[in-house]
């Protein structure tokens, strides 16, 4: 609707798994054919963090197990992963899901430390995509702890075709978790 042949995605399983980056001549290689760009986004692969790796709880994939209960390492219970780093389950790796698995940690923490009561966790996870001036779609869940995993038990997405005022109305509401998570965070 707006940006017809503008945007293409290479996965690694079609070839984006080795990509040359030329800057200076505004160009990628993509299996050894040169290609034109006037924007480029590449995504390399991804681990945990360095200092995850230092503390020993990372495993051979690269990321740190954690319990889906309380966000702690399975290799290392005083150490809790949270967000990017975490091999968790379903939870995508987004700011929202970060932190409301931070809230879980943290609940954990306090009730360790003060002996209050501990909830059941619960995590959720939203993330929303302008695609011009007021018109937004989104994409989300709500998960639960299992022994295994973090998992999804019930999920939603923007439907195709939806009309203009409920496209705005997702704007509007991903105004709403800015301000409400930044102001959550920095206060």
């Amino acid at each position: 609707k707006y940006y017809n042949g503008m945007v293409e995605w290479i996965s690694p399983e079609f070839g984006g798994g080795a990509v040359e980056v030329r800057p200076d001549t505004m160009e990628i290689v993509v299996e050894g054919t040169a290609q034109k760009v006037d924007v480029c986004n590449v995504i390399p692969g991804q681990i945990a963090g360095k200092i995850a790796a230092l503390a020993g709880v990372t495993d051979d994939s690269g990321w740190a197990p954690v319990d889906p209960a309380t966000m702690q390492a399975r290799a290392d219970a005083a150490v809790y992963v949270l967000g990017d780093s975490s091999a968790q389950g379903d939870m995508p790796k987004s700011g929202f899901a970060a932190n409301s698995q931070a809230k879980v940690a943290s609940m954990t923490i306090r009730g360790e430390l003060l002996g209050s009561r501990v909830f059941p966790a619960k995590y959720s996870n939203t993330c929303w995509s302008l695609l011009a001036s007021e018109d937004a779609v989104k994409v989300g869940a709500s998960y639960e702890p299992t022994p295994e995993k973090i998992a999804s038990v019930e999920s939603f997405i923007s439907a195709t075709g939806e009309d203009a005022a409920l496209r705005k109305a997702t704007y509007e509401e991903s105004l709403g978790w800015y301000a409400g998570i930044t102001a959550d965070m920095f206060g």
